[in-house]
């Protein structure tokens, strides 16, 4: 009987996600966009425990920028993350369905011709949770490109299948499940293709302490260890939403002195990716979609993680 109840959810679920997909690559963009904000408006007024958690993490970020840190500035903010958030959704949804060159125009980045000699040998790309990296994807697609990605496998499994096929969709960017991707993440070094990690949460809670704005966390070595395994460099990367289907993305060569110890050395190299990692969500802080988790040490103590 369980099982029956799971594959019915099941269906239902998958004729949820098609119709929502349906939707939003037919409506017009500014249309799609206005409901996705109308979205996030909704969600910022029904969602008190999120809205303080968002609140006191762009409050932090505030405090070591030089941004709003409470009173109306500070809930502008927190509005803007919320439908930031909304359109990240809809993005996942409509963009897919648009050609690599399509979603390779929508995006700029500066000194391409340094970053496209960095990348062409293989390389490491570390990314904060902030604006919508996957177009950065395409754009590599469009000029030649290709990546490997690890990606979480999320429940429930039509939810995982669902954003995986439009993750990929033929985006130029290979996924393999989390829990068996080094092996292909090396090959794919290996034959010089490109590597890219999400590494602002240490969602396995075995990285190494650094600082984020000020405040004690942890963030995973993954990116570091795999650029000392495989010889290639490493590259904290961003990609910001200029507005809608518009996106600019930065790179920073991460180099630091290497002592030959492992440990030590990737211990560097990720301490040196958070402080890029700083500078790049400095620019659209309700762009840093993490902040709808708790990202602190403190706040995951609170909430006994």
């Amino acid at each position: 009987m369980d099982e029956a109840i799971g594959g019915v959810r099941g269906l239902l679920l998958r004729a949820g996600l098609n119709g929502a997909d349906l939707v939003a690559s037919s409506l017009p963009r500014g249309l799609a966009y206005w409901l996705a904000d109308l979205g996030g408006r909704a969600w910022y007024r029904f969602a008190p425990d999120r809205r303080r958690l968002v609140a006191q993490n762009l409050a932090r970020v505030g405090a070591a920028t030089g941004g709003p840190v409470d009173g109306a500035a500070l809930d502008r903010l927190v509005r803007r993350a919320f439908r930031e958030h909304a359109r990240y959704y809809l993005e996942i949804l409509r963009i897919p369905h648009r050609s690599i060159e399509e979603i390779g125009r929508m995006v700029r980045i500066d000194d391409w011709e340094h970053w496209e000699a960095v990348l062409r040998a293989g390389a490491v790309v570390s990314l904060p949770h902030i604006g919508n990296f996957e177009p950065y994807g395409s754009f590599m697609a469009a000029h030649g490109l290709r990546a490997v990605a690890p990606v979480e496998e999320i429940k429930p499994r039509e939810l995982f299948d669902f954003l995986r096929a439009r993750r990929a969709s033929g985006r130029g960017v290979e996924l393999v499940p989390l829990s068996r991707a080094r092996r292909p993440m090396l090959q794919a070094l290996r034959d010089g293709k490109v590597v890219g990690l999400v590494a602002d949460r240490d969602l396995g809670r075995g990285g190494i302490p650094v600082t984020l704005f000020g405040h004690p966390t942890t963030l995973p070595t993954g990116p570091a260890l795999l650029s000392l395994a495989s010889g290639r460099p490493l590259v904290a990367g961003a990609c910001l939403r200029l507005g809608p289907e518009r996106f600019v993305a930065w790179g920073w060569d991460i180099e630091v002195p290497l002592t030959g110890d492992r440990d030590t050395d990737a211990a560097s190299l990720t301490v040196a990716v958070a402080r890029r990692f700083e500078e790049a969500i400095a620019k659209a802080p309700e762009q840093w979609w993490a902040i709808f988790q708790p990202l602190w040490t403190d706040q995951q103590k609170a909430r006994g993680r």
